[in-house]
């Protein structure tokens, strides 16, 4: 009886561990519908043909300005559900240095979201990041550019 209540026991725990929700395996959790506008301004973003994959890309932000810019690393990556885009809740941290984007120049960023993101299953999704426009010295507008991507 003591050697069937152990086997039992184990049974119980192995499938305690390997059902626990691993963040490479969970589900996505949809939230809120994005209320982004995504600016066809100056500058534009776009994944790097061969770096997509379900945890990660390449993107390259290009400015076809004679402006200069400002982003930083923090980035969104949003779902289509039902042709709406909906935020996906999780916490995402982020150093916060200000990088230059300067006049017609671009710049390759390395994403990698597995970590915040888990591995995105298939649907559509877009990585959205926040640039920044100093008008006057201390005064800063900002506006979003935005990526599509699908993944099968």
């Amino acid at each position: 009886m003591k050697k069937i209540l152990m086997i039992l026991l184990s049974i119980v725990t192995l499938f305690g561990v390997t059902g626990c929700n691993n963040k490479n395996n969970k589900e996505l959790d949809i939230g809120d519908i994005s209320y982004i506008f995504v600016s066809n301004s100056d500058v534009s973003l776009t994944i790097k043909d061969g770096t997509l994959t379900n945890t990660g890309a390449t993107i390259i932000l290009t400015n076809n300005s004679n402006k200069k810019y400002q982003y930083g690393e923090p980035y969104e990556i949003e779902v289509k559900e039902n042709g709406v885009w909906h935020k996906i809740n999780n916490k995402l941290n982020f150093i916060l240095p200000a990088y230059h984007l300067e006049p017609n120049d671009s710049v390759k960023v390395n994403l990698n979201w597995e970590n915040g993101y888990g591995k995105l299953p298939s649907g559509t999704y877009r990585i959205v990041k926040s640039i920044d426009y100093e008008k006057a010295e201390g005064n800063y507008e900002t506006f979003y550019v935005a990526a599509e991507f699908t993944l099968d």
